[in-house]
């Protein structure tokens, strides 16, 4: 395989080398390793929900902002009232699907009085009810027409920025009443709970906890799409973990042991606690569903008893799934000390980790270089009228009987064709092009109806009428013609028809076209006599 054994000395050529000196070594120590960088980043993503109600105190300094100036701003703990929206927002919304706006400037009210009166301050409730306001406009991003927020930051990993883009609360669409209603996103929850990297696991410990209090509160069908969620994030965590059982056994070198022990050994603990909170709740809906406390609603706890219990069976497959992590990093432990064999490709993680290291000229050079190896250019045959000639005659061959055979050639007497005339030919074209022409440059506009009048007197020809029509609506689609002869073509109203007879036999019938000089230069017209 020369072409593969090439294009591994290429890629080893042009990555650059690894050193193993202690100087090196010591450097990917340092800060600036990729490991730093990716704690640095990670950090800065999961913190960025909270850049909104951060920015809150900043508007109240910020120069030029008159729509958070005046005493009460300074008097208001605008973080305080932010996260108190948030409170009164999961509050209300484990009863119904949202909340309206006043809704929630009204249960934000009596503390905006509690905060000022603690200054011994006194503000009217308008203006207390304003502050709220803004403050809920501000965290549903009203100011940008409810658009998600964009907060950019750099990505260690990536070596360029990106963008998180995230709701705290978001509008709800019923398609009931004329108040538009509004509920808490998942970063809205994270936000408040102040749960910034929220794993899978951990999300799925506070949805049975969200479940336990909905179900006190009677709250079933907000229970059951809670307990989908916790589903959603269980199969999240199954995904994370086929993933290092896929690293494990295709490239094992790039998963570390430690990695693997303590997503374990965590990960099992976990699982366990959170399946024997889903097992006391599978219990509490049983005990409600034969206790008769929910009359009425027997369906809805059948439906809730099942998820619950589809939960159990779930988190059981994954606590199996966590444990069987150690046996698969032995089973392919083996590898870890086996010699590569000669003229195979490095591993893929291996080099597109070096690979992406490189700057963005020299990576280009290579890609172009790498793929002009696989695939070199082919030369494809043009066309030769010499081959096809030669193709028709070996055809002919093929199809004449052996031996030697005279035809009758009978002659037959020839006919000349017959050309096409048409009836509209290019003098009566350019008298009516020169006509309308001409029109516009006494009254600037016309309308289709007034131009097709003027032609029915102005020639004695038969067809010029029908050859006018054809001008117009040859300047309505060819922007060249209409240039050359300055007229522009509209129509101005699609609900304006005509009907009007050209003689000859032919009539028109359609829209009532507008025509209008349209300024260009005429110099090249050449009028005939």
């Amino acid at each position: 395989m020369p072409i593969q054994l090439e294009l591994i000395d290429f890629v080893k050529k042009n990555l650059p080398a690894e050193s193993d000196s202690p100087e090196t070594m010591e450097a990917s120590k340092t800060p600036s390793s990729p490991g730093f960088g990716s704690d640095v980043s990670r950090a800065v993503h999961s913190a960025l929900i909270l850049r909104p109600i951060f920015e809150l105190e900043a508007r109240r300094f910020g120069q030029g902002e008159e729509e958070l100036s005046g005493e009460i701003w300074m008097r208001v703990d605008l973080m305080w009232t932010a996260f108190a929206i948030l409170d009164v927002i999961s509050e209300l919304t484990e009863y119904q699907i949202g909340v309206t706006r006043s809704e929630v400037t009204q249960k934000i009210l009596p503390l905006l009085r509690q905060q000022v009166a603690a200054e011994n301050r006194f503000f009217p409730d308008e203006a207390l009810e304003e502050v709220s306001s803004k403050i809920f406009d501000h965290l549903t991003n009203r100011n940008n027409r409810y658009l998600p927020f964009s907060c950019p930051f750099f990505d260690a990993d990536a070596g360029r920025y990106r963008t998180r883009r995230f709701w705290l609360i978001k509008n709800v669409y019923t398609g009931e009443g004329s108040e538009a209603l509004f509920a808490l996103t998942e970063e809205g929850y994270t936000a408040y709970f102040g749960l910034h990297e929220t794993s899978a696991l951990d999300a799925a410990a506070i949805g049975n906890l969200r479940i336990k209090l909905l179900i006190e509160r009677g709250n079933l069908d907000d229970a059951i799409a809670v307990a989908e969620t916790n589903r959603r994030q269980c199969a999240r965590k199954a995904g994370e973990v086929r993933t290092v059982r896929r690293q494990i056994s295709r490239n094992i070198k790039a998963v570390g042991f430690d990695r693997v022990q303590a997503l374990a050994e965590e990960g099992v603990n976990q699982v366990m606690d959170i399946q024997k909170e889903g097992n006391r709740l599978h219990n509490l809906v049983i005990e409600n569903l034969h206790g008769g406390g929910y009359r009425g609603h027997s369906s809805t706890l059948y439906r809730l008893a099942d998820k619950l219990e589809g939960l159990s069976n779930q988190l059981m497959k994954l606590s199996g799934q966590l444990q069987s992590l150690p046996e698969d990093y032995q089973k392919h432990s083996h590898k870890l000390f086996r010699k590569e064999a000669s003229g195979v490709f490095p591993g893929m993680d291996e080099v597109m980790e070096r690979i992406f290291s490189l700057d963005e000229e020299n990576a280009a050079r290579m890609g172009k270089e790498f793929i002009a190896r696989i695939n070199p250019p082919a030369q494809r045959p043009l066309f030769d009228p010499a081959s096809v000639m030669e193709a028709c005659e070996r055809a002919m061959e093929r199809r004449n009987p052996p031996g030697d055979q005279t035809q009758v050639l009978l002659e037959v007497d020839g006919e000349p064709l017959i050309c096409f005339q048409p009836e509209l030919n290019e003098k009566v074209m350019q008298q009516a092009f020169h006509l309308i022409h001409n029109l516009l440059g006494r009254k600037k506009e016309l309308r289709l109806g007034q131009v097709l009048e003027q032609a029915l007197t102005e020639s004695d020809e038969s067809l010029f009428p029908v050859a006018t029509a054809m001008a117009v609506f040859q300047c309505l689609v060819e922007k060249r013609i209409a240039d050359r002869y300055g007229i522009h073509v509209d129509m101005p109203d699609p609900q304006s028809r005509i009907t009007m007879d050209l003689g000859s036999g032919r009539r028109y019938r359609g829209h009532e076209l507008r025509l209008r000089q349209r300024v260009s230069d005429l110099s090249n017209i050449q009028t005939k006599a």
